[in-house]
């Protein structure tokens, strides 16, 4: 059972990863504090993928439902950190 909880938090941070990283600001601008949290997130998330793919037994419920979430999070601000971070004034 752990292995799917495994699998499914593996699962979660490199999509998130991918997701942020394939990020297109099609002229939005630039900030340097936003893209410091964006490469943050990335190592976090990357480290997270590379100790479950190393300790899987450790993986519970908790741990696949907060990557779960983190990525529909990611997948819903399309990639952008800073909607994540700001609201949209729309």
């Amino acid at each position: 059972m752990h292995i799917s909880f495994a699998l499914i938090a593996l699962a979660a941070h490199l999509a998130s990863v991918v997701r942020v990283l394939t990020y297109r600001k099609n002229g939005a601008r630039h900030r340097y504090h936003v893209s410091w949290i964006a490469w943050v997130l990335v190592a976090v998330m990357g480290g997270s993928a590379i100790e479950l793919a190393l300790h899987a037994e450790s993986a519970d419920f908790f741990e696949a439902a907060s990557a779960v979430l983190l990525a529909l999070f990611v997948f819903g601000s399309r990639g952008n950190i800073a909607r994540l971070l700001w609201r949209s004034e729309s």
